[in-house]
């Protein structure tokens, strides 16, 4: 590596957005995922991939994906669950739209 690596953007421990920054040449991005600066320490280099790697498995990343899958879950269960529970006002459309036409039919 040559040096002169970028910084991505990172959220520090107390939840602070911090913008990219740019390392000066012969030195490298270093630090965690919730802290970063340049350094000319090869052994210290964070990579953009390990970077992205901080971005995309944080914890509020996986809690918000989660939430997401639960919630549209459970508005799918609501829906599946009106169409087919008697006492639901779209059962109940539904059965009434349904039997004038059968009874025309007989």
């Amino acid at each position: 590596v040559a040096g002169g690596e970028d910084c991505l953007w990172y959220v520090d421990r107390n939840g602070s957005w911090h913008p990219g920054f740019d390392c000066e040449f012969f030195t490298f991005c270093c630090g965690t995922c919730h802290q970063r600066y340049c350094c000319r320490d090869p052994l210290r280099l964070l990579t953009e991939r390990q970077q992205r790697h901080c971005l995309a498995f944080s914890p509020k990343t996986i809690a918000g994906i989660a939430s997401a899958v639960v919630l549209f879950i459970a508005i799918v269960t609501t829906i599946v669950c009106c169409f087919m529970c008697s006492c639901c006002y779209l059962y109940q459309r539904r059965q009434h739209l349904r039997t004038p036409l059968q009874g025309a039919e007989l």
